[in-house]
């Protein structure tokens, strides 16, 4: 329980539970986003062993009256299960983000964002066996388990902020960075009536990239998510590579390729990566493969298993042609 927060291999496909300050934050008045992760798909009997599904939606608003900014509101929801929703956790988030452009061609873009709302955490006590439950023939009897369990959804208050920044060094050529701050309730995990009174840690998100555009021809964007939680890390870094495979602007369509890896104590992720974009259509699949601890997580199993897929998908859409066009930067892949 020290670390449990979720995680995301395409985490900028999931802009607001990565960072609040991303809320409103693309060129378009409406946004929905949907990612689905699955995690060791194989390690249990018909049941996902860690299954992260979220949709969210956003908005832009104010762009005319605002002039060189906007205004962004949004409401995200996940549910992040284990081992068939043994354990079970969902999270309804609303958030507020003001974005702001400066200079005459918005080269440089800032934004600070808040995000509130409810956390309901649930443990199914049924799929777990105690020591005092086990007769002297090793049968098991529930009712003799020396715990007192709270049973029914834990709610609790959550609250994340974040910044985001980018700064355009010529057309074509632009970096962003962005940090979040979760868990700033620090709300106590308690499931157990005689448990110590232990609070969830705060996480520390720090993301960033680089986008260069080839004179219309293609995009390569390098990038970087650093996570600390408790005593726990985690680095990702990698290369996404873009081909326009339809150059016009108007009607442009992009397949995406890209290679990431994830570092922390316990192993080391690759990450192959594939996408498409058209229009206000973005569409990704990310696949995980452990490498370090593969042969010892085989053994233990007794073969091999996928490691872990996401899927996602999102659309940027306009409900009208805005007067002025405020660009703002959206990170993609």
């Amino acid at each position: 329980m020290n670390a449990q927060d979720i995680h995301f291999s395409q985490f900028y496909s999931s802009p607001l539970t990565l960072n609040p300050a991303l809320t409103g934050n693309f060129n378009g008045f409406y946004r929905v986003t949907g990612i689905y992760r699955n995690q060791y798909p194989g390690l249990t009997q018909g049941k996902p062993a860690f299954s992260t599904p979220s949709v969210g939606l956003d908005f832009s608003l104010l762009r005319e009256k605002i002039k060189t900014g906007a205004l962004g509101v949004g409401l995200v929801f996940f549910n992040d299960q284990q081992n068939g929703k043994t354990f079970n956790h969902n999270q309804i988030l609303a958030s507020l983000a003001y974005n702001m452009s400066f200079g005459k061609k918005s080269q440089f873009q800032l934004g600070l964002g808040f995000q509130g709302g409810i956390a309901m955490t649930k443990m199914d006590f049924s799929n777990f066996q105690f020591g005092e439950g086990f007769n002297p023939d090793l049968t098991y009897d529930p009712n003799y388990n020396g715990e007192t369990f709270i049973s029914g959804n834990r709610i609790k208050g959550v609250f994340n902020a974040g910044l985001f920044t980018k700064y355009e060094f010529i057309q074509g050529m632009r970096f962003y960075v962005g940090y979040s701050f979760n868990n700033a309730t620090r709300y106590k995990q308690d499931f157990l009536a005689n448990s110590v009174d232990y609070r969830l840690p705060f996480r520390h998100t720090l993301h960033g990239g680089w986008e260069f555009d080839i004179k219309d021809k293609a995009v390569i964007i390098p990038g970087f998510l650093f996570q600390s939680q408790a005593k726990t890390t985690e680095t990702n870094f990698g290369l996404t590579a873009g081909i326009h495979v339809i150059k016009d602007p108007a009607k442009r369509a992009t397949l995406y390729l890209g290679l990431w890896n994830r570092l922390n104590k316990a192993n080391y992720t690759i990450i192959p990566k594939i996408g498409f974009e058209w229009k206000g259509f973005r569409a990704g699949f990310a696949y995980d493969a452990h490498l370090l601890q593969q042969r010892k997580d085989q053994k233990a199993i007794g073969g091999a298993f996928p490691q872990g897929f996401e899927v996602t998908l999102s659309y940027i859409g306009n409900l009208f042609v805005p007067k002025e066009d405020v660009y703002l930067f959206n990170p993609r892949y």
